[in-house]
């Protein structure tokens, strides 16, 4: 970049030539420090910045792929949980069928019992 002495030069002409407003008008918009960025500089921005993103694509996919398999346990638990449900409630018929046929044998019994005494 230029230096101070350089700048002045070149206000100083530009004055010379469009005037004082128009020079300095001019001067305003040519950067005084040296950090600017170049071509290379966006491209190297850029790849960076395509890589992260690349990263967290992979990241995305990782978690795709665990959260279809934990969807695949979830839906495996469902079926399970259905099937325990089938055999509970089996399971329960069969004990109040059970139960009642043991009253009634208990109360028959008992009347039985009331009779012959």
């Amino acid at each position: 970049m230029s230096s101070l002495r350089e700048r002045n030069l070149l206000y100083a002409r530009l004055e010379e030539v469009l005037g004082a407003e128009p020079a300095g008008i001019l001067m305003n918009h040519i950067p005084i420090e040296t950090d600017l960025a170049t071509k290379a500089d966006i491209d190297a921005l850029s790849n960076s910045v395509d890589g992260r993103f690349d990263r967290m694509d992979e990241r995305i996919a990782r978690t795709d792929a665990r959260l279809d398999r934990l969807e695949a346990s979830m839906v495996r638990f469902d079926a399970k949980l259905d099937g325990f449900h089938a055999a509970l409630r089996d399971q329960t018929r069969t004990y109040m069928l059970t139960m009642t046929g043991v009253m009634a044998s208990f109360a028959a019994v008992v009347v039985a019992t009331g009779i012959l005494a």
